[in-house]
Protein backbone atom coordinates (compact mmCIF):
# COMPACT_ATOMS: atom_id res chain seq x y z
CA UNK A 1 0.00 0.00 0.00
CA UNK A 2 1.24 3.51 -0.78
CA UNK A 3 1.66 5.89 1.94
CA UNK A 4 1.24 9.76 1.01
CA UNK A 5 4.14 12.60 1.87
CA UNK A 6 3.14 14.85 4.86
CA UNK A 7 2.68 18.16 3.11
CA UNK A 8 6.23 19.84 3.60
CA UNK A 9 4.38 22.79 5.82
CA UNK A 10 3.47 19.82 8.28
CA UNK A 11 6.68 18.46 8.53
CA UNK A 12 8.00 22.01 9.38
CA UNK A 13 5.43 22.62 12.35
CA UNK A 14 6.03 18.89 13.61
CA UNK A 15 9.75 19.72 13.71
CA UNK A 16 9.09 23.17 15.57
CA UNK A 17 6.92 21.64 17.95
CA UNK A 18 9.87 18.64 18.35
CA UNK A 19 12.10 21.30 19.17
CA UNK A 20 9.91 23.43 21.45
CA UNK A 21 9.11 20.46 23.31
CA UNK A 22 12.85 19.27 23.37
CA UNK A 23 13.30 22.85 25.29
CA UNK A 24 16.06 23.65 22.20
CA UNK A 25 13.44 27.14 21.07
CA UNK A 26 14.10 29.80 23.70
CA UNK A 27 11.48 32.39 24.47
CA UNK A 28 12.73 36.30 23.06
CA UNK A 29 14.45 37.43 26.70
CA UNK A 30 12.47 40.62 27.97
CA UNK A 31 13.79 44.06 29.37
CA UNK A 32 11.86 45.43 32.41
CA UNK A 33 9.69 49.04 32.12
CA UNK A 34 9.62 50.40 35.51
CA UNK A 35 6.98 53.33 36.50
CA UNK A 36 9.24 56.39 38.43
CA UNK A 37 8.93 59.62 39.27
CA UNK A 38 12.12 62.15 39.33
CA UNK A 39 12.35 65.08 41.14
CA UNK A 40 13.30 68.30 39.69
CA UNK A 41 15.24 71.41 41.38
CA UNK A 42 15.20 73.02 38.17
CA UNK A 43 11.82 73.57 37.65
CA UNK A 44 10.95 74.94 41.04
CA UNK A 45 9.35 78.51 40.81
CA UNK A 46 7.53 77.81 36.95
CA UNK A 47 5.17 80.39 36.85
CA UNK A 48 2.59 77.86 35.55
CA UNK A 49 2.28 76.21 38.78
CA UNK A 50 3.54 73.08 37.63
CA UNK A 51 4.52 69.97 39.99
CA UNK A 52 8.33 69.86 39.89
CA UNK A 53 8.64 65.80 40.35
CA UNK A 54 7.91 64.25 36.78
CA UNK A 55 6.61 61.27 36.11
CA UNK A 56 9.20 58.86 33.97
CA UNK A 57 9.37 55.42 32.53
CA UNK A 58 12.54 53.47 33.08
CA UNK A 59 13.18 50.56 30.61
CA UNK A 60 16.29 48.12 32.04
CA UNK A 61 17.81 45.32 29.57
CA UNK A 62 17.16 41.42 29.50
CA UNK A 63 20.14 40.36 31.98
CA UNK A 64 20.34 43.79 34.22
CA UNK A 65 18.87 41.96 37.63
CA UNK A 66 20.96 39.06 37.19
CA UNK A 67 24.40 41.03 37.25
CA UNK A 68 26.82 43.95 37.92
CA UNK A 69 27.16 44.96 34.05
CA UNK A 70 26.97 48.62 33.52
CA UNK A 71 24.85 50.13 30.90
CA UNK A 72 24.77 52.82 28.14
CA UNK A 73 21.80 55.05 28.77
CA UNK A 74 19.29 56.63 25.71
CA UNK A 75 17.45 59.79 26.75
CA UNK A 76 14.22 59.72 24.42
CA UNK A 77 12.60 62.87 24.54
CA UNK A 78 8.56 63.25 23.25
CA UNK A 79 6.45 65.55 20.94
CA UNK A 80 4.58 68.56 21.70
CA UNK A 81 1.61 67.31 23.91
CA UNK A 82 2.55 63.74 23.89
CA UNK A 83 2.18 61.45 26.99
CA UNK A 84 5.26 59.91 27.79
CA UNK A 85 3.74 56.21 26.86
CA UNK A 86 3.91 57.97 22.79
CA UNK A 87 7.16 55.58 23.11
CA UNK A 88 5.54 52.66 25.23
CA UNK A 89 2.37 51.91 24.51
CA UNK A 90 1.00 50.95 20.99
CA UNK A 91 -0.79 52.70 18.79
CA UNK A 92 -2.14 49.42 17.42
CA UNK A 93 -2.00 45.73 17.01
CA UNK A 94 -0.82 45.90 13.77
CA UNK A 95 2.90 46.61 14.68
CA UNK A 96 3.46 42.89 15.41
CA UNK A 97 5.70 43.53 18.57
CA UNK A 98 7.59 46.56 17.10
CA UNK A 99 4.54 49.30 18.23
CA UNK A 100 6.83 50.31 21.51
CA UNK A 101 10.32 51.24 22.30
CA UNK A 102 10.59 48.67 25.09
CA UNK A 103 10.08 45.71 22.21
CA UNK A 104 11.98 47.16 19.60
CA UNK A 105 14.91 47.04 22.25
CA UNK A 106 14.21 43.78 22.98
CA UNK A 107 13.84 42.03 19.49
CA UNK A 108 16.65 44.40 18.73
CA UNK A 109 19.44 42.94 21.34
CA UNK A 110 18.03 39.74 20.39
CA UNK A 111 18.78 40.22 16.82
CA UNK A 112 22.31 41.58 17.82
CA UNK A 113 21.21 44.58 16.06
CA UNK A 114 21.44 47.12 19.41
CA UNK A 115 23.73 46.58 22.39
CA UNK A 116 21.93 46.69 25.67
CA UNK A 117 20.94 49.63 26.64
CA UNK A 118 18.80 51.57 29.16
CA UNK A 119 16.53 54.03 28.23
CA UNK A 120 14.48 56.65 29.76
CA UNK A 121 11.33 59.11 28.71
CA UNK A 122 10.21 61.48 30.96
CA UNK A 123 6.42 63.32 31.23
CA UNK A 124 7.67 66.79 30.00
CA UNK A 125 4.37 68.34 28.84
CA UNK A 126 3.38 71.66 29.87
CA UNK A 127 0.06 73.41 30.43
CA UNK A 128 0.21 75.14 27.09
CA UNK A 129 2.13 72.49 24.50
CA UNK A 130 5.55 73.64 23.33
CA UNK A 131 7.90 73.89 25.86
CA UNK A 132 10.47 72.28 23.68
CA UNK A 133 12.91 71.61 26.60
CA UNK A 134 14.15 75.48 27.02
CA UNK A 135 15.07 76.81 30.10
CA UNK A 136 12.10 79.45 30.95
CA UNK A 137 10.84 81.68 34.05
CA UNK A 138 7.66 80.62 33.04
CA UNK A 139 7.62 76.94 32.17
CA UNK A 140 10.67 76.16 33.90
CA UNK A 141 14.28 75.11 33.13
CA UNK A 142 13.72 72.18 31.25
CA UNK A 143 16.69 71.92 29.81
CA UNK A 144 18.50 71.99 33.08
CA UNK A 145 16.38 69.35 34.49
CA UNK A 146 17.29 66.93 31.30
CA UNK A 147 20.80 67.68 31.57
CA UNK A 148 21.04 67.83 35.57
CA UNK A 149 17.95 66.62 37.29
CA UNK A 150 17.17 63.52 34.81
CA UNK A 151 20.74 62.61 34.32
CA UNK A 152 21.93 62.84 38.05
CA UNK A 153 18.79 60.27 39.20
CA UNK A 154 19.94 57.92 36.30
CA UNK A 155 23.46 57.85 36.92
CA UNK A 156 22.97 57.30 41.49
CA UNK A 157 19.95 55.03 40.74
CA UNK A 158 20.79 52.55 38.14
CA UNK A 159 24.02 51.34 36.88
CA UNK A 160 24.47 53.56 33.97
CA UNK A 161 27.76 54.40 32.88
CA UNK A 162 28.12 58.40 34.00
CA UNK A 163 30.17 59.86 30.99
CA UNK A 164 28.63 61.56 27.96
CA UNK A 165 30.73 59.07 25.50
CA UNK A 166 28.39 56.66 26.83
CA UNK A 167 24.93 59.05 26.93
CA UNK A 168 22.67 59.53 23.97
CA UNK A 169 19.77 61.95 23.49
CA UNK A 170 17.04 60.96 21.00
CA UNK A 171 13.75 62.81 20.40
CA UNK A 172 10.38 63.04 17.92
CA UNK A 173 8.74 66.54 17.14
CA UNK A 174 9.10 69.03 19.92
CA UNK A 175 11.81 66.39 21.55
CA UNK A 176 13.59 66.04 18.43
CA UNK A 177 13.77 70.15 18.44
CA UNK A 178 15.05 69.27 22.24
CA UNK A 179 17.72 66.65 21.41
CA UNK A 180 19.69 69.37 18.88
CA UNK A 181 19.30 71.71 21.48
CA UNK A 182 20.44 69.99 24.53
CA UNK A 183 23.37 67.84 22.03
CA UNK A 184 24.56 71.02 20.93
CA UNK A 185 24.13 72.82 23.71
CA UNK A 186 25.21 70.41 26.36
CA UNK A 187 28.23 68.11 24.55
CA UNK A 188 29.79 67.29 28.11
CA UNK A 189 26.63 65.64 29.06
CA UNK A 190 25.57 64.06 25.42
CA UNK A 191 27.32 62.69 23.08
CA UNK A 192 25.32 60.77 20.37
CA UNK A 193 22.20 63.30 18.98
CA UNK A 194 19.05 61.55 16.77
CA UNK A 195 16.26 64.58 16.05
CA UNK A 196 13.08 62.70 14.48
CA UNK A 197 11.36 65.40 12.36
CA UNK A 198 12.92 68.03 14.90
CA UNK A 199 10.17 71.66 14.42
CA UNK A 200 11.16 74.78 15.25
CA UNK A 201 14.01 74.88 13.25
CA UNK A 202 13.79 78.28 12.17
CA UNK A 203 11.17 80.66 10.24
CA UNK A 204 9.20 79.20 7.37
CA UNK A 205 5.09 77.09 6.63
CA UNK A 206 3.11 76.95 9.48
CA UNK A 207 6.14 78.64 11.74
CA UNK A 208 5.92 82.08 10.49
CA UNK A 209 3.34 85.02 9.61
CA UNK A 210 1.53 83.22 6.83
CA UNK A 211 0.03 80.90 9.85
CA UNK A 212 -3.47 82.51 10.37
CA UNK A 213 -3.15 81.54 14.49
CA UNK A 214 -1.31 84.67 14.46
CA UNK A 215 -3.61 86.84 13.59
CA UNK A 216 -6.07 84.89 15.58
CA UNK A 217 -4.05 85.01 18.92
CA UNK A 218 -2.90 88.93 18.34
CA UNK A 219 -6.98 90.24 17.81
CA UNK A 220 -8.50 87.43 20.27
CA UNK A 221 -9.97 89.31 23.45
CA UNK A 222 -9.67 85.67 25.04
CA UNK A 223 -7.34 83.20 23.27
CA UNK A 224 -8.36 80.46 25.19
CA UNK A 225 -11.67 80.43 23.40
CA UNK A 226 -9.82 79.16 20.52
CA UNK A 227 -7.63 76.48 22.17
CA UNK A 228 -10.12 73.67 21.30
CA UNK A 229 -10.61 74.65 17.50
CA UNK A 230 -7.21 75.72 16.55
CA UNK A 231 -4.38 73.86 17.89
CA UNK A 232 -1.78 76.14 17.06
CA UNK A 233 -3.06 79.28 18.85
CA UNK A 234 -2.28 77.47 22.21
CA UNK A 235 0.90 75.93 20.62
CA UNK A 236 2.32 79.74 20.15
CA UNK A 237 1.49 80.72 23.51
CA UNK A 238 3.21 77.67 24.91
CA UNK A 239 6.29 78.38 22.99
CA UNK A 240 6.17 82.15 23.55
CA UNK A 241 6.86 81.33 27.50
CA UNK A 242 9.76 78.96 26.72
CA UNK A 243 11.54 81.09 23.99
CA UNK A 244 9.80 84.51 24.79
CA UNK A 245 8.75 84.56 28.76
CA UNK A 246 7.34 87.86 30.35
CA UNK A 247 7.15 87.46 33.73
CA UNK A 248 5.24 90.71 34.04
CA UNK A 249 2.92 89.87 31.53
CA UNK A 250 -0.22 87.74 33.19
CA UNK A 251 -1.89 85.83 32.37
CA UNK A 252 0.05 83.70 29.58
CA UNK A 253 3.40 85.73 30.24
CA UNK A 254 4.53 85.56 27.49
CA UNK A 255 5.95 88.07 24.76
CA UNK A 256 5.10 87.05 20.95
CA UNK A 257 7.05 87.17 17.83
CA UNK A 258 4.85 89.06 15.97
CA UNK A 259 2.69 91.95 16.70
CA UNK A 260 -0.17 93.72 14.69
CA UNK A 261 0.56 96.99 12.45
CA UNK A 262 -1.91 98.49 10.19
CA UNK A 263 -3.60 95.20 9.93
CA UNK A 264 -0.79 93.33 9.15
CA UNK A 265 0.96 90.26 11.01
CA UNK A 266 4.48 91.58 11.20
CA UNK A 267 7.48 90.28 13.52
CA UNK A 268 7.97 92.02 16.69
CA UNK A 269 11.76 92.87 16.47
CA UNK A 270 12.66 91.70 20.41
CA UNK A 271 10.37 88.54 20.62
CA UNK A 272 11.09 87.50 17.18
CA UNK A 273 15.14 87.88 18.07
CA UNK A 274 14.67 85.93 21.36
CA UNK A 275 12.70 82.97 19.16
CA UNK A 276 15.74 82.66 16.57
CA UNK A 277 17.95 82.76 19.49
CA UNK A 278 16.18 79.11 20.65
CA UNK A 279 16.84 78.04 16.91
CA UNK A 280 19.07 75.40 16.52
CA UNK A 281 21.54 77.16 13.72
CA UNK A 282 21.79 80.22 16.73
CA UNK A 283 23.67 77.48 18.89
CA UNK A 284 26.70 76.59 16.45
CA UNK A 285 29.34 79.09 17.29
CA UNK A 286 28.60 78.16 20.97
CA UNK A 287 28.96 74.63 20.24
CA UNK A 288 32.30 74.86 17.95
CA UNK A 289 33.59 77.53 21.23
CA UNK A 290 33.01 74.53 23.63
CA UNK A 291 35.52 72.45 21.66
CA UNK A 292 33.65 69.02 22.81
CA UNK A 293 32.85 67.57 19.50
CA UNK A 294 29.66 65.48 19.34
CA UNK A 295 30.21 61.25 18.70
CA UNK A 296 27.36 61.46 16.64
CA UNK A 297 24.73 63.83 15.31
CA UNK A 298 22.01 62.96 13.11
CA UNK A 299 18.41 64.56 12.05
CA UNK A 300 16.05 63.70 9.82
CA UNK A 301 12.70 64.99 8.00
CA UNK A 302 9.92 63.41 5.76
CA UNK A 303 9.28 65.30 2.34
CA UNK A 304 4.88 64.99 3.53
CA UNK A 305 5.47 66.27 7.02
CA UNK A 306 2.27 67.67 7.97
CA UNK A 307 3.89 70.64 9.86
CA UNK A 308 5.06 72.66 7.00
CA UNK A 309 8.11 74.60 8.40
CA UNK A 310 10.00 70.83 9.17
CA UNK A 311 11.70 69.47 5.73
CA UNK A 312 12.56 73.09 4.58
CA UNK A 313 13.81 74.35 7.78
CA UNK A 314 15.42 71.03 8.85
CA UNK A 315 16.98 71.53 4.84
CA UNK A 316 18.33 75.17 5.92
CA UNK A 317 19.65 73.66 9.48
CA UNK A 318 21.94 70.95 7.41
CA UNK A 319 23.34 73.59 5.52
CA UNK A 320 23.92 75.51 8.03
CA UNK A 321 25.98 72.84 9.67
CA UNK A 322 27.64 72.40 6.21
CA UNK A 323 28.78 75.71 6.16
CA UNK A 324 30.22 75.85 9.92
CA UNK A 325 32.12 72.60 9.57
CA UNK A 326 30.14 70.47 12.19
CA UNK A 327 30.01 66.75 10.72
CA UNK A 328 26.01 65.56 10.92
CA UNK A 329 23.79 63.30 9.00
CA UNK A 330 20.82 64.56 7.17
CA UNK A 331 18.52 62.69 5.65
CA UNK A 332 14.76 62.98 3.97
CA UNK A 333 12.61 60.31 3.55
CA UNK A 334 9.29 59.41 2.12
CA UNK A 335 7.06 59.37 4.62
CA UNK A 336 4.63 61.95 6.37
CA UNK A 337 5.18 63.09 10.73
CA UNK A 338 4.75 59.68 12.31
CA UNK A 339 3.76 56.93 9.56
CA UNK A 340 7.49 55.66 8.90
CA UNK A 341 8.69 55.64 12.66
CA UNK A 342 7.06 52.05 14.05
CA UNK A 343 7.23 48.75 13.14
CA UNK A 344 10.02 46.63 11.58
CA UNK A 345 10.85 48.08 8.54
CA UNK A 346 10.17 51.80 10.70
CA UNK A 347 12.97 54.19 11.47
CA UNK A 348 13.47 53.74 15.16
CA UNK A 349 14.29 49.95 14.16
CA UNK A 350 16.38 50.25 11.38
CA UNK A 351 17.94 53.75 11.62
CA UNK A 352 18.09 55.13 15.22
CA UNK A 353 18.34 52.55 17.36
CA UNK A 354 21.31 50.68 15.76
CA UNK A 355 22.60 54.10 15.30
CA UNK A 356 23.12 54.61 18.99
CA UNK A 357 24.10 51.04 19.42
CA UNK A 358 26.94 51.69 16.83
CA UNK A 359 28.33 55.06 18.92
CA UNK A 360 27.69 54.93 22.55
CA UNK A 361 30.22 53.70 24.44
CA UNK A 362 29.38 50.40 26.36
CA UNK A 363 31.48 48.92 29.10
Amino acid sequence: MRTKTAPRYALIWIAVLALWCAGTVQAQPHGTLLDVEVPGPALEGNLLGMPTARAAQVYLPPGYDAGTRRYPVLYVLHGIGDPITVWTEPWSDDAAGYGTLQRLMDRGIDAGLVQPMIFVVVDARTPFPGGHYADSPVTGNWEDFIAEDLVGYMDTTYRTLPAAASRGILGHSMGGHGALRLGLKRPDVFSVVYGLNPSLLGWAGDVSAENPAFATLLTAEDPSAHFETDFYVAAIIGVSQAFSPNPQKPPFFADYPFRLEDGRVVPDPDAHARWEANFPASMIDGYLARGIPLRGLRFDSAFEDEFSHIPPTARALSARLTERGVEHTFEMYNGDHRNRLWGRGGRLYTEALPYFSRLLAGE
